[in-house]
């Protein structure tokens, strides 16, 4: 508990910081929460803001995403406490734990996700769909073939999509995959089913400055963008918010060949989550973040890290060891609430909690 409050601490720092600039400049800030084994990025603008997912590893870090956002809007009293946009990308607990608590305490304006209602995360994912109605939120789900409809390859962006309208700093956020009504010819079943692979694929510009982000999106997913949008430069990015926690099943050559990212930020648990327990729901069950996986991105990403960092990883499930982190990587696992400042010049500086 004295970890995270500490980390906890940190964050508002940074949060005050932030917030004063993110009103006066053409900045945006995008917050990469520590949700534990989890994901939840709040994307603030100069008069906006947009949460990716809102996941959370136990009830401790659910209350510490709630406090996190409470305390975002004590400083950015100019958005109402408002999100105008948020954004689950597929119904896993571990993206949506919080999704409720938030709708009822905040005023979000619209809400997408990739339309279906199975998955760990399904109660809170059908609860939301079935009642952004009465608590005056747009829904709108999208799927793959909704977005590529007549061989598009530029994406789809539309008011829902891209609802942040600033004078002085305007993102264009725009999706690139959903859900697949249809099973590709070269998916088994088992990989259509896995709902891992019907992630959202959500790319943010913000002038020069750029970020991506897949949810758990796995191999077949992956394979199935990059070969989609082979040839543009629709998955070309500078921070790549590597899939599925850092799994090894959610990251190829081909894929950061076409993202060619210059930071990555990796959210999870800390290594020793679930260690000696029979819970396979865990960062040491999984495995996560994998070497194989910080190794090609160390391969990909020029420049360094401020400070080098010594980390444990993981060779394989619950298999861990100290690597050294030199790259721009980053991780919730290591590094707590990692904050990324980008300008619309496309520069960008980085505040975490260790």
């Amino acid at each position: 508990m004295k970890k995270i409050s500490k980390l906890f601490l940190c964050s508002i720092i940074f949060l005050f910081a932030s917030s004063l600039q993110a009103q006066q400049a053409n900045t945006m800030y995008a917050h990469f929460i520590n949700v534990g084994q989890g994901a939840s990025v709040l994307l603030e603008f100069p008069c906006g803001a947009v949460l990716i997912d809102a996941g959370a590893q136990d009830k401790t870090y659910h209350k510490n995403l709630m406090d996190y956002l409470a305390n975002f809007f004590k400083k950015r009293k100019d958005l109402n406490k408002t999100i105008d946009l948020v954004m689950v990308t597929h119904p896993h607990i571990d993206h949506n734990e919080v999704l409720r608590d938030i709708d009822t305490t905040f005023h979000v304006q619209r809400y997408i996700d990739d339309g279906l209602r199975v998955g760990s995360g399904k109660t809170n994912q059908i609860w939301m769909q079935d009642n952004a109605i009465g608590t005056a939120t747009t829904y709108k789900s999208y799927s793959f073939e909704d977005i590529t409809k007549g061989s598009n390859k530029n994406g789809k962006t539309d008011t829902i999509i891209d609802p942040v309208n600033c004078t002085n700093g305007n993102p264009s956020i725009i999706l690139y995959s959903g859900r697949l009504e249809e099973k590709p010819d070269n998916w088994s079943v088992t990989d259509f089913k896995n709902y891992n692979n019907q992630s959202l694929v959500i790319k943010v510009l913000f002038g020069k400055a750029s970020f991506l982000f897949t949810g758990d999106l796995e191999t077949k997913g992956i394979k199935n963008i990059v070969d989609y949008y082979n040839g543009t430069d629709a998955l070309d990015v500078d921070v790549l918010m590597v899939g599925h926690h850092g799994a090894a099943n959610a990251t190829t050559g081909d894929y950061l060949a076409s993202v060619t990212p210059t930071h990555a930020v990796i959210s999870c648990g800390k290594w020793n989550f679930g260690k000696g327990s029979s819970n396979n729901f865990t960062t040491f069950a999984y495995g996560h973040p994998r070497i194989s996986i910080i190794n090609m991105l160390e391969e990909e990403i020029p420049g360094k890290r401020a400070e080098k960092k010594r980390v444990k990883a993981a060779e394989g499930a619950k298999n861990f060891r100290f690597i050294n982190i030199e790259k721009p990587i980053y991780s919730t696992s290591w590094d707590g609430t990692i904050i990324i400042r980008g300008t619309t010049n496309g520069t960008y500086k980085v505040f975490t909690d260790d």
